[in-house]
This record gives C-alpha cells, sequence and structure tokens, in this order.
C-alpha cells in the first residue's frame, strides 16, 4: 500500500535566489541612501552657486574688454555715450560681445537675467560701472574702470584703475551700476573678491 505524506511531513527547502531582504537590511539601505543624499544636495547647490558667480564675473570682464576697445576707437577716448546713442557715437552693443546691456539713462535699468549688464558711466566719461547679477547667490558683481583721477570717490575709489567689487545678497532690481555701493570690505584693485 501507498501512503501519501501529509503536510506536516513535508520539510520545505530553500531553493537558492528565494530568499528575500528583511526589514532590518532595507532600512540599512534607505538610511544610507539618505545619508549620501544629504551629503550630496549642499554640495551640488553650492557648486551652483560658484557656477553662477563665475558666470556673472566672466561675463564682466567680457564686458569689460569690450568697454576698454569702445574706449580706444572712441574719437575723444571717452566712455561717453557708452550706453547711449546719443552725440552719433557707437554704443558698447556694437563692439559685439554677445551680451546684453541695459544703461542707467532715463531709468534704472538692472541686471535682469543671465549675460544681461547694467552700465553706467560717469565723470565726464572718465568712469564706468558695470554690474551683473548671479541669479544662483543674488551677489551683484561689478567692475568700476576709472581712466583719469577723480575729484570725488566713486565707490571709495578715486585712483585711475579698474576695481572689482560685489554685493551680496542683493536682488534682481536692485543690482543697477548706478547704485551698486559696495562696502570698503567689498573692493578689490586685483581681482573678484569672495562673495
Amino acid at each position: 500500500m501507498h501512503t501519501i505524506p501529509l503536510l506536516e511531513d513535508r520539510q520545505v527547502v530553500a531553493r537558492p535566489g528565494d530568499e528575500g531582504f528583511t526589514l532590518i537590511e532595507l532600512l540599512v539601505v534607505l538610511l544610507i541612501i539618505g545619508v549620501l543624499l544629504a551629503i550630496a544636495i549642499p554640495t551640488f547647490l553650492s557648486t551652483t552657486g560658484s557656477a553662477n558667480n563665475t558666470s556673472a564675473q566672466a561675463d564682466l570682464k567680457t564686458a569689460l574688454t569690450g568697454a576698454d576697445t569702445y574706449f580706444m576707437t572712441a574719437g575723444s577716448q571717452s566712455y561717453a555715450y557708452l550706453d547711449s546713442s546719443a552725440g552719433g557715437t557707437s554704443t558698447i552693443t556694437s563692439v559685439g560681445t554677445g551680451l546684453t546691456y541695459v544703461s542707467d539713462l532715463g531709468a534704472a535699468n538692472s541686471s535682469s537675467g543671465p549675460h544681461v549688464i547694467s552700465v553706467s558711466v560717469s565723470n565726464g566719461g572718465n568712469a564706468l560701472v558695470m554690474t551683473a547679477l548671479a541669479h544662483g547667490s543674488l551677489d551683484c558683481w561689478g567692475i568700476l574702470d576709472i581712466k583719469s583721477t577723480l575729484s570725488s570717490a566713486l565707490d571709495h575709489e578715486t585712483a585711475i584703475g579698474t576695481y572689482y567689487f560685489v554685493v551680496p545678497g542683493s536682488s534682481a532690481s536692485a543690482c543697477i551700476a548706478q547704485s551698486a555701493s559696495p562696502s570698503v570690505g567689498n573692493i578689490s584693485s586685483t581681482a573678484f573678491p569672495h562673495g
């Protein structure tokens, strides 16, 4: 006589590959992923902010090269009319830097987007201020270029030279060349200061 084994007599044998993860193992994996994200996200955000600052600074250096070209080719060797078409003189846009320029003449115009430079000419065409907004950090970066000694200080400077500055934590509507006023510690004659 043949007997049928009962269910409780059978032994369950696990085949290779049928094992699963325990709840603790899954929680440990999720914890590790969470820690990695906590490290990676701030690093990514600071890199993005740094890239925006570098982009604004590069735009300003390109704009300064265009402005210097304009200064040397203008008949009077002056920044006069650089930011407008008054007087029949070409503007900085004719130099072809690939940037967009907004002027402070008639209305306050800010650097409101990537590759947009706010321009202000003062002191009879002997001083030029340009600003660019870094959108990730909202720092307003600027260059002050003085071609002849000024009788009154412009952004704390009177001597001939090129000065680099930053107004940290600005806003898109406040990054205006004409009204940018960096503090004394945020202006340098050698390179852009730290934001």
